[in-house]
């Protein structure tokens, strides 16, 4: 296999900034100036989640995941809803966002005990039109990384639980985001290596069916994070290129890519507009690690810089792997702020967004 000019597995998915070096695409290495590799190259692989090895591991990443083992003590948080029930029994929860109470300004943990646990690692989270369906992804303490789903039942959230997207043909299931109308879904399976594209799956009922990998351009390289606009498009990201692209159906169903011309980004987030695009990517501005960033859309069909969203969303720990609400009125992310950097889900008033426009 011809080598690729890239960073380390840990990098490409980071955006930290080692050293390049010729690694073959798959299954993918770790490069000898990774900061976190200290020259060494005995982690062991897999697709792109790692072991800790000789307790060296990844930073954090909500795709760089890893086997922890994080303590049970309290974050410190008081819960704005009875999440907790009886051994057994379910929480009962009614209201939109499992009936939380919505943040303002500053960003809060999301559902603490139901969505957002101590000590599982969480990321990408997507409602489906109307709010009353929730995907997020979780990796689960068998190191597996599953889908969960949670939905209105009788007027009840129920418990969010895994599901089985491709029907066992891939291992792990990841980023899975509904389609604007609601009839779809979008996800990230994989097996080893880089061996992650982008599949769907159609809603039929209470049912996810007929699973199919994308075909056409969007099919030739790497890629996951899968978040879709009114006009059907896809925006994504490209993992052997570390880039943004949107992908586009033509007449015959096979999905055609273009690089969108933004400076910096991964796991790309886009309005139903298409007015502005959600990125994470650590820069010169950043305000710890990973921050997340909002572009806007320019009369000339081109990108804004990237405007990082301030101490509202960021802060000293990496922030990643944004999304909206269906109703636009809430920003999701993922903050590493737990021992051994893993994330739980925060959410925030979107004014934060409307806000960097004026920076």
């Amino acid at each position: 296999m011809t080598p690729l000019t890239t960073r380390c597995g840990i990098c490409v998915l980071r955006a930290q900034h080692c050293t390049p070096s010729k690694i073959s695409a798959t299954p993918i290495s770790i490069c000898s100036t990774c900061p976190r590799n200290s020259g060494r190259s005995d982690f062991s692989t897999r697709s792109i989640s790692w072991r800790r090895v000789n307790n060296i591991r990844p930073a954090s990443s909500c795709c760089a995941r890893f086997a922890v083992a994080v303590s049970s003590s309290s974050r410190g948080f008081t819960s704005r809803a009875t999440v907790r029930a009886n051994a057994g029994e379910a929480p009962k929860l009614t209201g939109p966002y499992f009936g939380q109470e919505p943040p303002g300004l500053e960003a809060e943990i999301f559902a603490p005990d139901l969505v957002s646990k101590v000590g599982r690692y969480e990321y990408a989270v997507s409602f489906a039109p109307g709010g009353e369906r929730l995907l997020v992804s979780a990796q689960t303490a068998e190191n597996t990384v599953h889908v969960l789903h949670s939905r209105v039942i009788d007027g009840f959230w129920s418990l969010p639980e895994p599901l089985n997207l491709t029907n066992g043909a891939l291992r792990d299931e990841m980023e899975a985001f509904f389609a604007r109308d609601g009839k779809t879904v979008y996800f990230a399976p994989y097996n080893e290596g880089l061996d992650v594209r982008i599949w769907q799956a159609e809603i039929a009922g209470d049912e996810f069916v007929n699973p199919v990998p994308l075909t056409g351009p969007i099919a030739e390289a790497p890629a996951f994070f899968p978040t879709s606009a009114s006009s059907g498009a896809i925006y994504y990201t490209n993992i052997a290129e570390r880039k943004p692209y949107r992908a586009r159906r033509d007449d015959t169903g096979s999905w055609q890519t273009e690089a969108l011309d933004i400076e910096f980004g991964l796991h790309t987030f886009v309005a139903p507009d298409e007015s502005f695009v959600l990125v994470d990517a650590r820069t010169e501005d950043s305000l710890g690690k990973l921050d997340i960033y909002v572009a806007f859309a320019t009369a000339d069909g081109g990108w804004t810089t990237p405007v990082n969203l301030g101490d509202e969303v960021n802060s000293e720990f990496s922030e990643s792997c944004p999304s909206l609400s269906d109703d636009g009125k809430y920003l999701f992310f993922s903050r590493y702020n737990e021992p051994d950097d893993v994330s739980q889900i925060y959410w925030v008033d979107s004014a934060v967004i409307e806000n960097a426009r004026q920076k």
